[in-house]
């Protein structure tokens, strides 16, 4: 038995021989790597001999390579210098030495400085040795400028320009050489496309990049440096040096990155420069792109003459872009009446919102898809500039069109209307702007006094209103919290959802959370409106609605809240769910502001002082509007209930809404009638 074994055995071995003798590489093709800085090093690489598999065979692994690459990228957010060193491990012509690597980005680099690095004489050289061109991985490249976007570190990000430009040279130039040469792997027909996902990085980065030295409100002036680079890599450096001739895409990304400085006269000059080329003749994206990126930044005007010279082009823009425009008009509208705009002759940015109001529903295309957000932005417009009358008949002509989702009534749309500038002035005004307030009533006990008032949102139809708490401390007052509510009408019946809470970082920790929730509640029984909730993903909120009675809707996740000993990282609590992992759930802000710590497994001391709490869905309260199926003693046995509830929490007295102690109090400053029409119209 042994022999037959042996003989078998020694079988195989001449087999597997002889396959690796047919298989082995008759000669070595030579690979080459770049050195920083010029001269090239030969190495010698063993390869399969037919050169068809071997190029298949590497760009099937190079675009694996890339994979796993831009996946190790997502990974990096802010971590410039780990970006720089993963990219330089990949492709070591990308490698930036750590002499030469910027750490400091706070400095502000001069136009001449930056326009250096790109022209800077550190040519790759070829050698008479067999060479292979570099690998031009684009989109590794672009996440790592985004990297560098995110921490200004420019001067990183024009060196892996620079390099990348070159690579592409340097491959030209070995196709120029070795053009019959038919054992090199060539990548001439994706080295144009690569690099112009690269430049299309850089433009972005030049848009966004802002000036941390500056103050809030110089970084909205245009920056020249970086406006003029951005012209020079268009308009100079993308034909001349990489040869490549821009197209429609290239000119669309500098036009947004201009536009985002707020570049007006740049623009004008770039899109005359595109109209001289048949090839790139401005279309209907390059106006919207710029007509957006100078509303986002404040150029209101020169967008909007941008809009008449698009039209006269024959384009007319899509509801987003005027959108855009009227979001932009909106957010300046009544500057001149705070004093901050010293014109003899201030703009009336309400009218221009009319006005483009009235050419968009001209358009029949355009008419049937206005949405909310074009009716919301001309109401506050018109709200700004104390238009009452215009602000009314848009909010008439919002009322009644199909889309827009807040209705309350056909019976009371004028009167409605009109409350929603009017019916706020029955209460004592608080600030300017966007940071007016009303105040509507006061709760006090013991030592703490509070203010509740109602801040409209800047769109109120669309996105609610909050309530705002303010306690006075020393003569100043301080906001100790807020309460982001949406209003909405169901069968005649009122609702009141919450959709977040905030509680100032400084009083945290002191049960206000319950109290802020108690005076939403007891606001909504005020009014005769049903409280319910949005899709609740805050776990602590969650917890304390259920102390109120709310109850969670279906398709949440069941999770333990715990209360955890110090661990030093500032955790005063531990989320747990024993059905699935929660990684992912909930989002970093989320955590921090909540103090809130994911956990695995329950800690051995917490297991027995844990609460049940369902995130990730909607509640809804017992008490609710009447269904058919419930008679009014039971509704009003809930309300008791829930009334009950309230005054536990604020310490008042069931009937006089005083405590027993003669401590604490919840005072209206104006009739439930009033309360009603400033709360439930939002």
């Amino acid at each position: 038995m042994t022999k037959p074994r042996m003989i078998i055995g020694l079988a195989h071995m001449v087999l597997l021989l002889a396959i690796t003798l047919a298989f082995q590489v008759p000669s070595n093709v030579r690979f080459r790597i770049p050195r920083l800085g010029g001269s090239i090093i030969v190495e010698s690489i063993p390869t399969i001999h037919s050169n068809e598999v071997n190029a298949d065979r590497k760009a099937a692994d190079r675009q694996l390579y890339q994979r796993k690459l831009v996946r190790e990228m997502k990974q990096i957010r802010h971590d410039s210098q780990k970006a720089l060193e993963l990219l330089g491990s990949a492709y070591q012509h990308l490698a930036i030495p750590p002499d030469e690597m910027q750490t400091n980005n706070e400095i502000e680099w001069s136009y001449e400085q930056l326009i250096d690095i790109l022209y800077r004489d550190n040519e790759m050289i070829l050698s008479d040795a067999e060479p292979l061109p570099f690998v031009i991985d684009g989109k590794s490249i672009s996440m790592t400028i985004e990297v560098l976007c995110r921490t200004r570190n420019i001067y990183a990000a024009m060196i892996l320009l620079k390099r990348s430009v070159d690579g592409v040279i340097f491959n030209r130039k070995l196709r120029e050489k070795y053009n019959n040469h038919t054992g090199v792997f060539w990548y001439e027909e994706s080295d144009n496309n690569e690099l112009t996902t690269i430049y299309k990085s850089m433009f972005s980065m030049l848009g966004r990049v802002q000036s941390q030295s500056q103050k809030n409100a110089e970084r909205k002036r245009p920056s020249a440096v970086y406006s003029n680079l951005t012209l020079h890599l268009l308009c100079d450096h993308i034909p001349s040096v990489a040869q490549i001739q821009p197209g429609l895409q290239l000119y669309h990304a500098a036009l947004n990155a201009l536009g985002r400085h707020g570049s007006s006269e740049a623009i004008r000059t770039l899109l005359n420069r595109m109209q001289m080329n048949t090839n790139t003749t401005p279309d209907r994206m390059a106006y919207q792109i710029v007509i957006s990126s100078l509303a986002k930044c404040g150029q209101c005007l020169d967008a909007i003459q941008l809009l008449h010279q698009m039209r006269e082009k024959g384009f007319s823009p899509d509801i987003g872009c005027y959108n855009e425009l009227l979001i932009g008009i909106a957010r300046h509208a009544g500057r001149h009446q705070s004093g901050k705009n010293s014109e003899q002759n201030p703009i009336s940015w309400h009218k221009l919102a009319l006005e483009i109001l009235q050419d968009i529903e001209s358009q029949s295309d355009l008419a049937a898809s206005i949405s909310d957000q074009t009716y919301n932005s001309v109401i506050s417009a018109c709200g700004k500039e104390k238009q009452w009358d215009a602000a009314s008949a848009v909010a008439v002509k919002a009322s009644n069109s199909t889309i827009f989702t807040n209705n309350i009534g056909n019976s009371e749309n004028d009167d409605r209307a009109s409350s929603y500038f009017c019916n706020l002035e029955t209460f004592r005004r608080n600030g300017k702007g966007s940071d007016a307030w009303w105040e509507i009533a006061e709760y006090s006990c013991d030592q703490r006094v509070l203010t509740v008032g109602i801040q409209p949102h800047r769109n109120p139809k669309l996105n609610g209103m909050s309530l705002v708490f303010y306690q006075d401390l020393g003569g100043n007052r301080m906001k100790v919290g807020r309460v982001l509510l949406k209003n909405d009408v169901m069968s005649r019946s009122y609702l009141s959802s919450i959709i977040g809470m905030e509680v100032n970082a400084k009083v945290r920790g002191e049960g206000l959370s319950k109290v802020l929730i108690a005076i939403w509640l007891d606001i909504c029984l005020q009014t005769e409106s049903f409280p319910r909730a949005a899709v609740m993903n805050k776990p602590l909120i969650a917890f304390v609605l259920s102390k109120f009675g709310f109850v969670p809707d279906d398709g949440g996740t069941k999770c333990v809240l715990v209360r955890l000993e110090d661990d030093g990282n500032d955790n005063q609590f531990g989320l747990y769910s024993p059905q699935k992992s929660l990684d992912g759930a909930l989002s970093h802000r989320v955590l921090r502001t909540q103090s809130i710590k994911l956990l695995r497994t329950l800690p051995d001391s917490s297991r027995q002082k844990g609460v049940d709490v369902v995130i990730k869905t909607t509640f809804h309260h017992p008490h609710k509007p009447p269904d058919g199926s419930k008679d009014s003693d039971k509704m009003q046995t809930e309300r008791n209930v829930l009334k009950d509830k309230i005054n536990a929490a604020l310490n008042l007295s069931a009937d006089t809404d005083v405590s027993t102690s003669g401590s604490a109090a919840m005072t209206y400053f104006s009739s439930k009638d009033n309360l009603s029409k400033a709360f439930l119209f939002f």
